[in-house]
C-alpha cells in the first residue's frame, strides 16, 4: 500500500515537473521570438547628434559637442556580429555583457567637445576662469540588453588640445557663418594630451504601464554608471520617466557629449505589425559626482595645471520630446540644466560689456537617427 501511494505521488510530481519544463522551454522560445530580430525594422542606425548651449543664448563652460555614430543591427549573440575578433572577445568575456536572454549590438562614432569661458572677446582669460579646451575622440561600445535591463561598456580614445580642431570649428561657425561672437582666446587653450576614457552603465526598467505596441505606454528606468579616465572620472545615478504612443521597447537614447556620455541605442526593433509612427515625452534627472576632469582640474600629464574652483556634486534635470518614423528615422529634442558645477563666487567678473562664465552645465540636444 505504501509503495502504491508513493508511486502515484511520484507520477503526479513527474507530470508537474514535465509541465514546468515544457512551459519554460515555450516561454524561452517566446522571449527569443519577441526580440523581433527577423523584423525588417531590425536595421543599422546612422546617428547625428549636436549638443549646444545656444538655446540658453550663451557660449560658456560646455558650449558645444557633436558626434557621428553608427550602431549595427541587433544580434542574438556576440559571435553572430560582423565585428573584429577582439570586439567579439570583449563582448563574450566582459562581465554582464554575455548574459543569456539578451540581444547585442555594437556602436561606434567620432565626436568633438568644446569648452570656453563666457567672455569670448578677451584674448587671455582671467586667472580662475575656464580655459579654452577642445577634444576629438573615437568611441566604441558594447551594448547588451532586453526589455528589463541594459548594459553598456564603452571605450573612448582621442586628443585634447589644438589637434582636436575645436578652434577651427568654432571660428568657422562664429566668424564665417556669423553665428555668435568671434572667439579671441584659442591661443591659450589646454595643452595637447591623449584622451583615454572608459565607461560602464547598467539600466533597469523598474516599472512600466500600458503597451508598447500600437498603444499608450510608459516606463520608469534607473541607470547607475561610472567613468574612468582623464576626460572624466566620476559616478552618476540617472532616473528617467518615458511615456507615449507606440514607444521604443528597451532603453531610449539620451544626449551623449563624446567621451562623457554613452553612445547607445539599446532598444528592440519594432515588429512588422507595429505602426510606422511613435512619439514620447521624457523626464530625466541625474546625480553626478565628479572626481576628476582635465577640463576643470588641470592636467596630470602635461605642465598645464590650470584649474577652476568647482563643486564635486551636481544635479541635472532634463526634458525631451521624441518622434519616431520607424521606417526611416527618429528625431529627439532634449533640454537640460544643472545646479552649479563651478563655484559662482570664484568665477572672475568679466570686462565691461562681457559675459560672465556660466557655473551650470546647461544645453539643448538634437539627435536624428537614420535607419537602413
Amino acid at each position: 500500500m505504501l509503495f502504491s501511494i508513493f508511486s502515484k505521488d511520484s507520477m503526479y510530481i513527474n507530470v508537474i515537473l514535465l509541465n514546468i519544463f515544457i512551459t519554460a522551454i515555450l516561454n524561452g522560445m517566446a522571449v527569443a521570438e519577441d526580440f523581433y530580430l527577423d523584423s525588417p525594422k531590425n536595421s543599422g542606425t546612422l546617428r547625428f547628434e549636436i549638443d549646444n548651449d545656444i538655446i540658453w543664448n550663451r557660449d560658456s563652460n560646455f558650449t558645444n559637442g557633436w558626434s557621428f555614430q553608427y550602431h549595427t543591427k541587433r544580434y542574438a549573440s556576440w559571435d553572430e556580429t560582423k565585428a573584429p575578433i577582439f570586439v567579439k572577445w570583449i563582448g563574450n568575456r566582459f562581465p554582464t555583457l554575455d548574459e543569456d536572454e539578451s540581444i547585442v549590438r555594437i556602436g561606434q562614432g567620432i565626436g568633438q567637445n568644446m569648452i570656453t569661458p563666457g567672455d569670448l572677446s578677451v584674448e587671455v582669460p582671467q586667472e580662475g576662469d575656464v580655459p579654452y579646451a577642445g577634444t576629438l575622440t573615437y568611441t566604441i561600445n558594447w551594448q547588451s540588453f532586453n526589455r528589463y535591463k541594459g548594459k553598456n561598456f564603452q571605450v573612448s580614445l582621442g586628443v585634447l588640445g589644438s589637434e582636436s580642431m575645436a578652434e577651427e570649428f568654432q571660428k568657422f561657425v562664429h566668424d564665417d557663418l556669423g553665428i555668435g561672437d568671434s572667439p579671441q582666446g584659442w591661443d591659450t587653450q589646454r595643452e595637447t594630451e591623449p584622451i583615454i576614457n572608459l565607461g560602464y552603465e547598467y539600466s533597469w526598467r523598474v516599472g512600466h504601464i500600458g503597451n508598447y505596441l500600437n498603444d499608450w505606454g510608459g516606463q520608469f528606468t534607473v541607470t547607475p554608471s561610472a567613468a574612468l579616465g582623464n576626460l572624466m572620472t566620476g559616478l552618476e545615478m540617472g532616473l528617467a520617466l518615458r511615456y507615449g504612443w507606440n514607444i521604443l521597447e528597451g532603453f531610449n537614447t539620451y544626449p551623449a557629449p563624446p567621451g562623457r556620455g554613452f553612445f547607445q541605442a539599446s532598444h528592440l526593433p519594432k515588429p512588422p505589425s507595429a505602426s510606422p509612427h511613435g512619439f514620447e515625452a521624457v523626464l530625466g534627472a541625474r546625480a553626478c559626482y565628479l572626481i576628476y576632469s582635465v577640463i576643470y582640474d588641470g592636467s596630470l600629464i602635461t605642465d598645464d595645471t590650470r584649474s577652476v574652483d568647482r563643486n564635486d556634486f551636481i544635479l541635472v534635470g532634463g526634458f525631451g520630446l521624441f518622434y519616431h518614423y520607424y521606417k526611416f528615422f527618429s528625431i529627439r529634442a532634449t533640454f537640460q540644466t544643472s545646479t552649479d558645477l563651478l563655484v559662482e563666487e570664484s568665477i572672475p567678473e568679466p570686462e565691461p560689456g562681457g559675459t560672465k562664465t556660466s557655473a551650470k552645465v546647461s544645453y539643448g540636444s538634437f539627435i536624428i537617427d537614420f535607419y537602413f
